[in-house]
């Protein structure tokens, strides 16, 4: 009878968290080190998970999570209207487009809806544990720390910036299932700003600043707020978040280290989403550890989805606002509309896959 092996995860976010559970199914009960008290972000968002971005062949992203992952996280709402604005157009996307998922410390985000469906998983809150440490301790270490720390002492981080985050949570009155993104270079540079409910009352506002300091981040929220039209919120506090690093990495697994998750890169460079990668890979290096599957090629499929995604990028950073205003502007084309956001066309992954040969 072969023996169970030892397997420690580093990280109580979603990426560690669908590691475990995936274990648990599996007939092994993993130790979760966390170094926050409990699962979450300390700061509240929303993170909206288009079809568009993560299906890989259209549909509904919820569905596909319950059929490709088996784990049915509950939205907050479902998205059907995706509003995109810059300097001089406006455009309004309808449609079966996503969903509104909850991430930090809420009885609804999408980490305490995992850790809930865990069952025997022991969870070692408040500790910071050490890779190396562990990894002499354990058969295999999935580290899910949700940074590329780790990953940049393993030699195996190959860096493309970083995006810095200013956020706040907003009162007014919010539709629940629609959303606004905002491009202008005064701004957000080569990024973006984006308006997200939490309900009817509340909604998170953030700036995804890229190609600016990160010491201007601050008056250049305030800019954002006033150009944006949105100076009658109420905003009941405002932080600016850890700088959010962007890269890949060479190798997944070091010896008996698997990296998952943000610390094995595995978040687009477009919009910053990578749920979808976070729960996959998390699974992925459970079933690679205790059914003696090949990580690497496992998870390879996702790290392909995210350059394809990320070679938009290439296009956004050649844009200045007249640029933006084009962009806007051809989303609203009939016959480009109907082809990116209500067919079963596989879209992102067609293109992106040209853009990474022709950029």
């Amino acid at each position: 009878m072969n023996k169970l092996p030892k397997i420690a995860i580093i990280g109580g976010g979603p990426t560690g968290l669908a590691c475990a559970l995936e274990c648990e199914r599996l007939g092994v009960i993993p130790h979760l080190f966390e170094s926050g008290e409990t699962v979450g972000w300390e700061w509240p968002s929303v993170i909206l998970l288009l079809n568009i971005l993560e299906v890989p062949m259209g549909g509904n992203i919820r569905e596909y999570i319950k059929d490709i992952y088996k784990i049915d996280i509950q939205p907050i709402s479902p998205c059907t209207e995706l509003i995109m604005k810059s300097p001089n157009q406006q455009v309004k996307i309808t449609g079966n487009l996503g969903y509104f998922y909850s991430r930090g410390k809420r009885k609804s985000s999408l980490e305490n809806q995992l850790l809930n469906m865990l069952k025997n998983t022991p969870v070692f809150y408040n500790r910071p544990a050490d890779y190396k440490e562990l990894s002499q301790n354990y058969d295999y270490v999935v580290v899910a720390t949700g940074n590329e720390k780790i990953s940049k002492e393993l030699g195996v981080w190959e860096d493309s910036g970083q995006v810095h985050i200013w956020s706040a949570l907003t009162l007014g009155h919010f539709k629940t299932d629609s959303t606004t993104i905002y491009f202008n270079t005064e701004y957000a540079g080569e990024g973006y700003a984006r308006l997200t409910p939490f309900d009817s009352f509340h909604a998170i506002v953030d700036l995804y600043n890229i190609g600016k300091d990160k010491f201007e981040t601050d008056k250049l929220f305030d800019n954002f707020i006033k150009q944006g039209g949105l100076s009658h919120l109420e905003l009941k506090y405002q932080m600016l978040l850890p700088p959010f690093s962007t890269g890949k990495v060479k190798k997944f697994q070091v010896d008996n280290v698997l990296l998952a998750g943000r610390t094995a890169g595995l978040t687009e460079r477009l919009t910053g989403t990578g749920a979808i990668a976070a729960l996959g890979s998390g699974i992925f290096a459970a079933r690679a550890i205790i059914k003696n599957k090949n990580y690497e090629t496992l998870v390879k499929p996702l790290q392909a989805h995210i350059e394809n995604v990320s070679a938009f990028r290439k296009i956004f950073e050649k844009l200045d606002n007249d640029g933006f205003d084009k962009m806007v502007a051809i989303t609203d084309t009939p016959g480009i509309k109907q082809l990116i956001y209500n067919t079963r066309l596989n879209f992102l992954d067609i293109v992106g896959t040209i853009l990474k040969k022709v950029l």
